[in-house]
Parts: C-alpha cells; sequence; structure tokens
C-alpha cells in the first residue's frame, strides 16, 4: 500500500480526521420531542444539599415540613420537553428539591394532546 501526502499529512490520516461543521446533520423536530431529559437532581441523606445547575444538585431524598410554595425558589429558567414546560425548584431552608412541571394551558403539542387523552381514558 503506497502512502501519498494530502496537504502536509498522509491520505490515510486525513481519512481519519472528523470533520465538523457543515457536515452535522441537523435534528429534526420529532427526534428532539422524543429524547429524554435528564434529571439532574441527585437525591442524597449523606451529603450536604448543593446546587451545582445546570450540571447537578444534591438534595435531601424527603421534603421537610418547612418545604412549601412560598419556600421554594425557581431555579435557573423554564424549559420545555415534549410541550411539558418545567423547572427546577428549591427549598430555601433545607435544600430540597423538586421538579416542577406548570399546568399545560392552551398547548398544541401532539404531546401535550396524547397526554391529555390518555388522562381523561384513565380518569373514566
Amino acid at each position: 500500500m503506497s502512502t501519498r501526502v494530502c496537504r502536509g499529512r498522509t491520505c490515510h490520516e486525513e481519512r481519519q480526521l472528523r470533520r465538523i461543521g457543515s457536515n452535522i446533520r441537523k435534528q429534526n423536530s420529532d427526534s428532539k420531542a422524543s429524547r429524554v431529559t435528564k434529571n439532574i437532581i441527585h437525591y442524597a441523606d449523606d451529603e450536604k444539599p448543593r446546587n451545582d445547575y445546570p450540571k447537578k444538585i444534591v438534595s435531601p431524598s424527603r421534603p421537610s415540613s418547612c418545604c412549601n410554595e412560598e419556600n421554594r425558589d425557581m431555579v435557573g429558567s423554564t424549559r420545555e420537553v415534549e410541550g411539558f414546560k418545567f423547572c427546577y425548584k428549591i427549598c430555601s431552608k433545607c435544600g430540597h428539591a423538586v421538579k416542577f412541571y406548570f399546568p399545560s394551558v392552551g398547548s398544541t403539542s401532539e404531546a401535550v394532546k396524547e397526554y391529555r387523552q390518555w388522562k381523561r381514558y384513565m380518569v373514566q
């Protein structure tokens, strides 16, 4: 096998390099809607509560009596996955964290419509 030199490298080396940029395949909305969202909350009783948003939130495994809506502070921004909007909320006193889902109002997302239909079926 002969080795040619292409732009200062051997051709064999050039074939192994990955191009970044224009040849990256864009994800369509269907693949984005079906992706799994990673939960950044790590529940542990042996670790001190810690807020390293957006990478990780360490939280006690159970809420305390102080955990109510007045004591919970929203962390970061509101996100949306499959038509469901959510944010992370942390108790300002004990550090217990939850992933809070907002009630969807007037959404046209197919996932929300299917979920509502499923809920109606389950209630019957």
